[in-house]
């Protein structure tokens, strides 16, 4: 997650250095907004109390969520054969990083967070992530399996 920050809309506009300029190619930044632009609106979609998260403000954690994951899960897939029960459990462990109870007042705090609210974070990443639609056999087409809507960014 944290490395993937390096690369997101914010992140990327500084060089190894740190220094904050225009490093890359004007085709690969407008590839990249085109990209990010997916996963922008569909956290714009998600609500919370019948209110609208902010895909705008939550898109860089977005985007390291899910650069995390993906990166994490191939990862781990390298370091040897698993089995598909252990597959299913590398996205639940994701998924229980951010199991909580908050009261609803503090939850509408949450959408003024540039981190999207919990339940958003588990099931927009996953969204998004093909291994996980076929870890747990998720219908094409459904809100965890979108096919062609899934967001990629990576």
């Amino acid at each position: 997650h944290e490395m993937t920050h390096g690369f997101d809309d914010e992140g990327r506009k500084f060089d190894g250095l740190g220094r904050r300029h225009a490093w890359w190619k004007e085709s690969t930044v407008t590839a990249f907004d085109d990209r990010a632009k997916c996963i922008r609106e569909q956290f714009s979609g998600y609500q919370l109390h019948g209110k609208h998260v902010n895909g705008k403000l939550t898109l860089g954690e977005a985007i390291a969520d899910l650069g995390g994951v993906k990166m994490a899960h191939k990862a781990w897939r390298k370091g040897g054969q698993r089995t598909e029960a252990e597959d299913r459990l590398f996205f639940l462990a994701f998924a229980q990083t951010w199991c909580g109870v908050e009261r609803p007042k503090a939850e509408d705090q949450g959408l003024f967070d540039a981190h999207a609210p919990r339940k958003w974070r588990v099931r927009g990443t996953l969204a998004d992530v093909p291994a996980f639609a076929a870890a747990y056999s998720c219908p094409a087409g459904s809100a965890m399996n979108p096919g062609s809507a899934r967001c990629s960014l990576w």
